[in-house]
């Protein structure tokens, strides 16, 4: 069954699609640090990270093991993640109160 529409969902059915949401936010956040430890160390092939993650028991998220790709997909998460937190933070800094749009409406009017 496709997902059409969040609004057409039953209540049950949208808690339980918002945890996994946020189960999978915490899932990344950890998993992607630690990841990110052993990149740092000098362990860059993700099938040897892979391999690390299993036998330390840390567990994938909706998947009995790690794998190369679920690395990769972590490791391309976080970058996509940093990357936005990277632009929206260059962006608050370059906003001054006088560019802002709400200001633009409320001196138009």
């Amino acid at each position: 069954m496709a997902w059409a529409s969040i609004d057409g969902m039953q209540a049950a059915d949208k808690a339980s699609r918002a945890l996994d949401r946020a189960l999978l936010v915490i899932f990344l956040e950890a998993a992607g640090a630690l990841i990110d430890q052993l990149v740092d160390a000098g362990i860059s092939d993700p099938a040897d990270i892979a391999r690390r993650l299993n036998r330390r028991g840390f567990p994938c998220f909706g998947r009995p093991r790690w794998g190369a790709g679920t690395v990769s997909m972590v490791r391309r998460r976080r970058a996509l993640q940093r990357g936005v937190d990277e632009a929206l933070s260059r962006e608050e800094s370059t906003c001054s109160p006088r560019d802002s749009a709400l200001d633009s409406v409320s001196a138009s009017t």
